[in-house]
C-alpha cells in the first residue's frame, strides 16, 4: 500500500529544467528537491520567458503541469501609469504602484486561476520562485506554509543597475530601476508573516536581506550544475566563450562592451582569437557582432557539451545583476576556467580560490584574457580547481539533498 505523501504547489516564472537558461536552472534545482518527498503540482506563469511544455526531464521528476490561463498584457494601472508623459510624474506614479514591472502581467485574473487551481486539492506548502510572483498567492489559504526563493537579492540587483545607468547620465532609468528593487523588497515584507522560509543564492545576498527584513528566516541555497560524464577537451587556445540569457540587458550589455572594448585590445596584444556567444534571445545589438569574421552568435544552445568542450577560457565580464553566476559554475563543472568581474565572481571564487581571473578594469581583462590564453598549463590548473570545487560544493548531488530536507521542514 502507497503511503501518502504531503502535497506542494510550486509556482514558478519558468519551466523548471536541468540546463540552458540560468534561472530554469534554479528551478529545476528546487523541482528536483520537491519531488523527493512530495507530489508536485507545478504552476507556470512564464512572465521570465519560455514555454510550458511536459520536458523529459519533468516527466522524470513525475511532477504535474499545470497551464496557468494567462494573456500577458499588464493590468490597468500599470497600463495607464505605463502613458503617463511627464517622467518625473510617470515615476512617482510608478512608485505608488508597489509592485515590481515584470509583475504588471500577473494580474488578479491570473492570481484568482492560481487559487482555482489550489482550491481543487489542498495543498501542505506552496513555494514560490521569486519575488516578483508573490503576487500570485494573494487568494490563497493564509494557512498553508509558504516558501520562497529569491534566487538573489533583488533589491541590490537592481541598485547596481541603477549605478551603471546614473554614470552613463540617465538618472530616469536609474531612479526607475531603484523603484523596481524597492518594490519588490516591498513584496517580501508583505509576505514576511507566512513564509516559513526564504532562499537566496549566496551567502551575502541572506545577510543583507535579513537585515532588511529580521522577520524572515533565510537560507543559502547555491546554484547547481549537473556535473557531466568526462569527456576530453578539444579546445585550441584561441576560443573565448560567453554564456547568458541575452534578454537579460546586463548579460547584453557587458558581451557588446567585451566585443567592442576588449577584443581588439586582445588581438593587437595577444594575436586571432574568436568569440562565441551563447545565449537566447541576443538583442539585434548582439547579433550584429557577428559581423566581425572572429566573433560567432549561437543564440539559444539546447546542450552546450560540445561548445564547453571547444572553449579555451569562459568570460563574464558583468557589471550589474545579483545572485551567482550559474553559467560560471556550469563552464567549471567542464573544466573551463573563467575570466570575471568582480561582480561575476562575487560568492565563487577569490583571489585565494583562484579558479579563475578576476578583473576590475579593462585593462586586466586584456592581460588575464592574454595570459591564459598564453598559457595552457595554467588554464587546465585553474579548471581543474574549478572542477574540484564545484563538485564538492555546487553539484545537484550534493545540493538538492540538503535543500529538500530544508523544504520538508516547512510542510505543514
Amino acid at each position: 500500500m502507497r503511503i501518502a505523501r504531503p502535497r506542494v504547489l510550486f509556482i514558478a516564472p519558468t519551466l523548471p529544467a536541468l540546463t540552458g537558461n540560468g534561472l530554469a536552472m534554479r528551478m529545476g534545482v528546487f523541482a528536483e528537491a520537491l519531488t523527493r518527498w512530495a507530489d508536485v503540482d507545478l504552476a507556470v506563469v512564464p512572465v521570465a520567458g519560455g514555454g510550458v511544455e511536459n520536458t523529459p526531464f519533468l516527466q522524470c521528476l513525475d511532477l504535474r503541469l499545470s497551464r496557468v490561463p494567462w494573456d500577458r498584457r499588464p493590468d490597468t494601472h500599470y497600463t495607464l501609469l505605463s502613458r503617463v508623459a511627464d517622467p518625473a510624474a510617470r515615476l512617482q506614479t510608478f512608485r505608488a504602484y508597489g509592485k515590481p514591472s515584470i509583475a504588471s502581467a500577473l494580474t488578479v485574473r491570473v492570481a484568482e486561476n492560481i487559487r482555482d487551481l489550489a482550491g481543487e486539492r489542498r495543498y501542505d506548502l506552496v513555494h514560490i520562485g521569486r519575488s516578483y510572483m508573490i503576487p500570485l498567492a494573494r487568494f490563497l489559504p493564509e494557512t498553508t506554509p509558504m516558501t520562497l526563493d529569491l534566487d538573489e537579492d533583488d533589491r541590490a540587483s537592481f541598485a547596481s543597475r541603477a549605478a551603471v545607468a546614473r554614470r552613463s547620465g540617465d538618472c530616469f532609468l536609474a531612479d526607475w530601476l531603484d523603484q523596481e528593487g524597492h518594490a519588490c523588497d516591498g513584496l517580501i515584507a508583505a509576505m514576511a508573516g507566512r513564509l516559513q522560509r526564504a532562499f537566496a543564492a549566496s551567502v551575502r545576498e541572506c545577510e543583507n536581506l535579513a537585515r532588511r527584513h529580521p522577520e524572515v528566516r533565510f537560507e543559502t541555497v547555491p546554484n547547481a550544475v549537473k556535473i557531466p560524464r568526462h569527456a576530453p577537451r578539444i579546445e585550441d587556445g584561441r576560443s573565448i566563450l560567453f554564456v547568458g540569457s541575452l534578454g537579460y540587458e546586463p548579460n547584453a550589455d557587458s558581451i557588446q562592451w567585451f566585443a567592442r572594448t576588449i577584443m581588439p585590445r586582445l588581438r593587437a596584444r595577444f594575436g586571432r582569437c574568436r568569440l562565441t556567444i551563447a545565449g537566447a534571445n541576443p538583442p539585434s545589438a548582439v547579433r550584429a557582432l557577428a559581423r566581425h569574421p572572429d566573433i560567432r552568435v549561437l543564440g539559444f544552445v539546447d546542450d552546450l557539451t560540445e561548445v564547453y568542450r571547444r572553449a579555451s577560457l569562459l568570460i563574464a565580464p558583468m557589471q550589474a545583476g545579483g545572485g551567482t553566476r550559474i553559467k560560471v559554475l556550469e563552464a567549471a563543472a567542464f573544466g573551463v576556467p573563467t575570466v570575471a568581474s568582480p561582480q561575476a565572481a562575487a560568492g565563487l571564487f577569490t583571489p585565494r580560490r583562484p579558479w579563475g581571473w578576476i578583473c576590475r578594469r579593462p585593462s586586466d581583462f586584456v592581460t588575464a584574457c592574454a595570459d591564459a590564453l598564453s598559457n595552457p598549463r595554467e588554464r587546465d590548473r585553474r579548471g581543474k580547481l574549478g572542477y574540484r570545487s564545484v563538485t564538492r560544493q555546487y553539484s545537484r548531488e550534493v545540493v538538492v539533498p540538503r535543500l529538500a530536507a530544508l523544504l520538508h521542514e516547512c510542510c505543514g
